[in-house]
């Protein structure tokens, strides 16, 4: 039997990093989006997509490659992916409009005997209304993490499919291009593969806000969270990729929406969704450290109306080019009318603009600015002399060496 011809519907951080996987494993592919000025920035083997090798790996495997807005290519494909991102509102609802569209519009133009897999985050029940002969549709969990997704996209640890009922087996087709990735396959009904998805994340968001609520007595302690934590990673029922870092509550969406999602499942089925509310809570709880702590300093009469904002990271976190529910933009927020001196280096090309911002290079940022905030880590934060206006940073994550921080500023961490 040939290979087969894989394609994606929805090139999105998602689409087009799963698809890279695909081809770099030898596989042709066909990659279709409605946004032509996406499609001809891929085609010159570009893209706008913040991920580590992600450009290596378009120009790499490029000859495997065909991007396209043109449905007809994908009549062609024996299996094909809906691999939009969901959109999700800032209270974690989904937005499903785009990817409704796209399976409506596709179903018209696949082979009749094709295989159709849902890979993107849609609720339970969504893929078993979808009109497509029910031993031709299958949904696939994703479990991609921004800054790792080529690697996780390569390399599974487990990949789970969901199929229409549970004794239903697997297409050979799709079983042999499976294997191709070397790991464990998991075959669960379609509505426990979605719920599996929502279920992981949750288990995630449980390490955010334990390590947050943990982390926060050492520091009421005035004890050091790091030694904690080493020791936890240590224990192989946690372990050492476990979510250890204390931080700023949950953001990017991902996350949010699941949680979002499971207590409204929850309701729903009439079952207590405390334990959700609490997560939600919890995170909100943390994420108003950064406003609690500005309107400190603005009562202490420190961050005047004039005072010049430093920030270092706009993303909700780093290798990534989302802000999505981003703690910086708190900082917008809370300090509309100081000018702000900007840098990321994620961001810092695509020029984008938020009230009264300035993009510039770190060095002259820490010579400027009167408050200084440090949301991304950067190898030469610890080698540049804080300005003599430093009056206060921000350094949630502890990034910059106490050694470095004059007695007289005051400083603020996890």
């Amino acid at each position: 039997m040939t290979k087969p011809r894989v394609g994606f519907i929805g090139l999105s951080h998602l689409g087009i990093c799963s698809l890279l996987s695909v081809a770099s494993k030898n596989f042709k592919v066909c990659g279709l989006d409605d946004d032509l000025n996406k499609i001809n920035l891929l085609k010159k083997r570009k893209t706008n997509i913040e991920e580590k090798n992600l450009d290596e790996y378009l120009k790499k495997y490029f000859q495997n490659i065909t991007f396209t807005t043109n449905y007809n290519n994908l009549s062609n494909c024996n299996i094909v992916y809906l691999s939009q991102d969901i959109n999700t509102d800032n209270f974690g609802n989904s937005n499903l409009i785009k990817v409704t569209k796209y399976i409506n519009k596709a179903i018209k133009f696949l082979d009749k005997d094709a295989l159709l897999v849902i890979m993107c985050q849609v609720p339970p029940g969504f893929t078993k209304k979808i009109k497509w002969p029910r031993n031709q549709l299958f949904y696939q969990v994703e479990t991609l993490i921004f800054g790792k997704a080529i690697e996780r996209a390569q390399y599974p640890e487990r990949i789970i499919v969901g199929t229409y009922e549970a004794k239903q087996k697997i297409n050979s087709l799709y079983k042999k291009y499976l294997n191709k990735f070397n790991c464990p396959i998991l075959k669960m009904k379609f509505e426990e593969a979605e719920l599996s998805k929502m279920f992981i994340n949750a288990y995630l968001v449980n390490d955010v806000i334990l390590t947050n609520l943990l982390s926060s007595i050492t520091k009421k302690l005035n004890l050091d969270w790091s030694r904690s934590s080493n020791a936890l990673k240590l224990d192989k029922r946690i372990g050492k990729f476990s979510y250890l870092n204390p931080g700023l509550g949950i953001s990017g969406g991902n996350l949010e929406r699941d949680i979002y999602n499971l207590s409204k499942i929850s309701k729903n089925l009439k079952i207590d969704d405390t334990l959700f509310q609490i997560f939600i809570k919890q995170s909100q709880k943390r994420k108003k450290w950064l406003v609690d702590n500005i309107n400190i300093l603005k009562r202490l009469n420190i961050i005047k109306r004039y005072s010049k904002i430093g920030i270092i990271g706009i993303t909700y976190k780093q290798n990534t080019n989302s802000v999505k529910n981003s703690p910086s933009i708190l900082i917008f927020n809370n300090l509309k009318n100081n000018k702000k001196l900007c840098y990321d280096k994620n961001l810092y090309n695509q020029k984008l603009k938020f009230n009264n911002m300035q993009w510039c290079k770190i060095d002259k940022i820490y010579s400027a600015v009167d408050i200084l905030f440090i949301m991304h880590n950067d190898k030469i934060l610890n080698r540049i002399k804080l300005g003599k206006n430093v009056k206060a940073i921000f350094d949630p994550y502890s990034f910059i060496k106490s050694k470095n921080i004059r007695k007289e500023i005051r400083y603020f961490n996890l």
